[in-house]
């Protein structure tokens, strides 16, 4: 397997990049939330900042996400 195609936490990108969800590691609950609010697996997503916060593109919606959820969701990065 090819390195760009390991599922890495969304921390590892730079702001800038796109990338594919691949998985989340968090608990039911939180795993919910994020698909209730349309970050799901599959989504192409596009990593606006990466510093205190995480903040991601999801088509049209902006969201913010604390460092240690981000952390634990993986992504693949993309090659569009």
């Amino acid at each position: 397997m090819s390195p760009i195609q390991v599922p890495r936490p969304l921390t590892s990108f730079s702001a800038g990049v796109m990338v594919h969800l691949a998985f989340f590691s968090l608990g039911v609950a939180e795993s919910q939330r994020l698909r209730e609010l349309g970050v799901r697996e599959g989504n192409l997503i596009h990593v606006l900042k990466n510093d205190d916060t995480f903040v991601c593109a999801v088509e049209s919606s902006r969201i913010a996400l604390r460092k240690e959820v981000a952390m634990n969701v993986f992504a693949t990065l993309s090659a569009v």
